[in-house]
């Protein structure tokens, strides 16, 4: 191998500039951002009834839209959670789903759903969870306070 560079210095010499040229070729087309898209296919929806407790939310109102939601297409799993006066459940999709569809068929299940829930529940908020929604930090402080 060091023979063949030695007896040809100008075919190395110009191996070498390709490689440059292709990698400085690569480097610049490569598109830079500092907050790239990240597709992810997740829809959110709460649904509200003030008062409820966590439990009484649970058996009501998130189990039977969870229930509902599987009637849904590319659904890949759900999550949930109740909390006081509040049922939030995210629906995960197939990658490569279409977020708008997913928002769309969704929203129609859970507005079909809403006849079937405790009277005085209100109507679901459906929203397209995106990843530029979600804090790049947290910070906390503690202190003494001023008195």
């Amino acid at each position: 191998m060091s023979f063949f560079a030695i007896r040809y210095p100008f075919f190395i010499l110009m191996l070498c500039m390709v490689v440059i040229v292709v990698g400085v070729v690569a480097v610049l087309g490569m598109p830079v951002d500092l907050f790239p898209r990240i597709n992810i296919p997740v829809v959110v929806v709460a649904t509200f009834y003030s008062g409820m407790p966590p439990q009484q939310i649970e058996a009501d109102i998130t189990n039977s839209d969870e229930r509902f939601f599987t009637l849904g297409s590319n659904i890949d799993h759900i999550e949930s959670r109740s909390l006081p006066g509040v049922s939030l459940i995210k629906v995960y999709f197939q990658p490569g789903t279409d977020p708008t569809a997913a928002v769309s068929n969704i929203s129609n299940l859970a507005m079909a759903n809403l006849r079937r829930l405790p009277p005085g529940t209100l109507p679901p908020v459906v929203l397209s969870f995106d990843a530029a929604n979600l804090p790049v930090c947290l910070v906390t402080l503690k202190g003494a306070g001023a008195e």
